[in-house]
């Protein structure tokens, strides 16, 4: 597994991962259909102005290669003064299960570490998606830095209850 700055030439794969990314993560939400899911050639505009958006500094976007292959992606954004965020990372389904998600965020941590004042990395994930935490935690993530707090101004489709600091909270 490699890491490559993200070129031109992975636009037609990236863009269908970066659809799949999203659809994925809709349906963590438990959004209604008539809160998700755009139509087919919406999805192809969101993703190009996501992907434009994603080359923009302070991002760095990298394609996860396997056996020449592109099978995902790793965006690191460099937000604060000494701490950078795995934004977003990615990886075909039909590749899940073989380490290439470890591996490619073992490879943005050594980018990470390789940039002049960086001394940790951060990563955000949906309480909803306890594959992703069970990984990030196995990885090494085990410090909470940040919690974030949502107030759904319509009804929410959050049932899932959770004790945190002796408080309750839904996701």
């Amino acid at each position: 597994m490699k890491l490559i700055p993200y070129e031109a030439s992975f636009d037609t794969i990236i863009l269908g991962q970066i659809a799949e990314f999203f659809g994925f993560h809709q349906t963590l939400t438990a959004a209604t259909s008539s809160e998700s899911c755009l139509a087919a050639s919406d999805d192809t505009d969101t993703s190009r102005l996501t992907l434009a958006e994603w080359q923009a500094p302070p991002n760095a976007l990298f394609v996860i290669v396997e056996a020449d292959i592109a099978v995902g992606f790793v965006r690191i954004n460099y937000r604060g003064g000494n701490v950078a965020w795995i934004e977003d990372i990615f990886v075909d389904s039909a590749h899940r299960g073989k380490g290439i998600a470890s591996s490619a965020i073992a490879a943005a941590e050594d980018i990470v570490q390789n940039v002049p004042g960086y001394t940790a990395i951060c990563m955000d994930v949906s309480p909803r998606n306890a594959h992703a935490i069970r990984l990030y935690h196995k990885l090494g993530y085990t410090d909470l830095s940040l919690v974030t707090l949502r107030k759904e101004f319509s009804e929410s489709t959050r049932d899932r209850p959770v004790h945190l600091l002796d408080l309750d909270f839904k996701y």
